[in-house]
């Protein structure tokens, strides 16, 4: 028998308010009746094989390592759902529920941020029992066109990983489509995340390292015109991924 337990550390309660050749010809007379020369169009050689256009690498606007995110909620590898977003209730700190059996032995447990963020969730589970470890994030993704294409900011928020989390901060330039971000480590959170990456469309994507191991991040900004962002770092190592939100300073 498993028994859901609920864990809202730093709780607050308010009400939720939720703030798309032309051509040309030449003539001419011949005084003879001999047959004008043809001419052939210039053809280029045919290998087979005609080039696709290139398309734009948009991020997903969500994305989960294990389990899937849409919207907001969250289902874990596990078939289990849970809405990250409830109306008329916001909360200031990081919700957990976990899955434990009778005897207390913790299962898995899903946590997940930040009700101060209006169009941006992001977090993470874990199975204790079977030592794996997911991180997801999901928003309301901000259009290409209306993300900015001049000026900088600085943008502040969270990361999380195994439900623990720790300050983040990220640094976008508009005009250069570049972003570098930092997920603060310490004991509890583990070893500090870095990333570096470029602006595509509405989102953007780059390395990550994390604790002498190289990875990727992907991510997206979120709300009307680019207030939030949020994302995940992704290694090998499951259990140095994280996901990340911030808020536009």
């Amino acid at each position: 028998m498993f028994i859901m337990t609920h864990l809202k550390p730093a709780i607050l309660l308010s009400v939720l308010v939720l703030a798309a050749c032309g051509g040309g010809g030449g003539g001419g007379h011949h005084d003879n009746d001999s047959t004008p020369p043809q001419t052939t169009t210039p053809t280029q050689p045919d290998n087979g094989t005609t080039p696709a256009p290139e398309q734009p690498q948009s991020p997903p606007e969500s994305k989960a390592t294990l389990g899937s995110v849409s919207g907001v909620t969250y289902t874990t590898p596990d078939g289990n759902e849970y809405q990250m977003r409830r109306d008329g209730i916001t909360f200031g700190g990081t919700w957990t529920e976990s899955l434990v059996k009778a005897d207390d032995t913790k299962v898995s447990s899903t946590s997940w941020c930040c009700g101060p963020m209006s169009y941006t969730l992001f977090g993470s589970w874990t199975s204790q029992e079977k030592g794996e470890h997911g991180v997801f994030y999901s928003g309301e993704g901000t259009a290409a066109a209306n993300v900015p294409t001049q000026g900088s900011a600085t943008y502040v928020g969270s990361g999380m990983r195994d439900g623990v989390r720790t300050d983040a901060s990220f640094n976008v330039d508009f005009a250069a489509k570049t972003i570098n971000g930092n997920i603060t480590g310490n004991d509890d959170f583990g070893s500090a995340v870095a990333m570096q990456g470029n602006i595509v469309d509405g989102g953007f994507n780059g390395n990550a390292q994390s604790g002498g191991e190289n990875g990727t991040f992907v991510g997206h900004f979120n709300g009307p015109a680019a207030e939030e962002l949020g994302g995940i770092a992704e290694f090998a190592d499951t259990s140095k991924s994280a996901s990340f939100g911030a808020t536009k300073q």
